[in-house]
């Protein structure tokens, strides 16, 4: 669940039940910090109270925080952060700031802040991971 697609609860609930049905009594809803929640609460806490009321199911939220952005890096994440470190390097050397380092495609790149500095990336129902989790027959509401 994104703030960008909007959800219903029930569709949730609904998808939830028809996975029990097919003898899968586990599910993992995903939830984006943002999305609109109607009671102010912890986007987590009340997407979890809302399918506990629609299914009756217990449910439990895990906020994985700096758990997740914690984990051990992959060769790729080294091999990234040195590329990208040296291109910073050099920005700094040539008395070039107020640039952001970018991965683009894969080249390393670098781009004005002005560029990027307050602007929102939203994600659009028709980019590539939501068209595919839709043909998956992941819920989005």
């Amino acid at each position: 669940m994104i703030p960008e697609i909007e959800y219903s609860i029930k569709n949730v609930g609904e998808t939830i039940m028809n996975r029990l049905k097919k003898g899968k009594p586990y599910s993992i809803v995903v939830v984006a910090e943002g999305i609109k929640t109607g009671d102010g609460k912890r986007a987590a806490e009340y997407v979890a109270r809302e399918i506990e009321h629609e299914t009756g199911i217990e449910t439990r939220q895990t906020v994985l925080g700096y758990i997740q952005r914690g984990g051990a890096p992959t060769p790729f994440d080294r091999n990234l952060s040195t590329r990208m470190g040296g291109h910073a390097t050099e920005l700094i050397a040539n008395g070039d700031f107020g640039r952001m380092i970018a991965l683009q495609g894969n080249e390393i790149s670098s781009i004005p802040l002005s560029e990027v500095a307050g602007k929102l990336k939203l994600v659009t129902e028709d980019h590539d991971l939501v068209v595919q989790g839709r043909r998956m027959g992941i819920c989005f509401g």
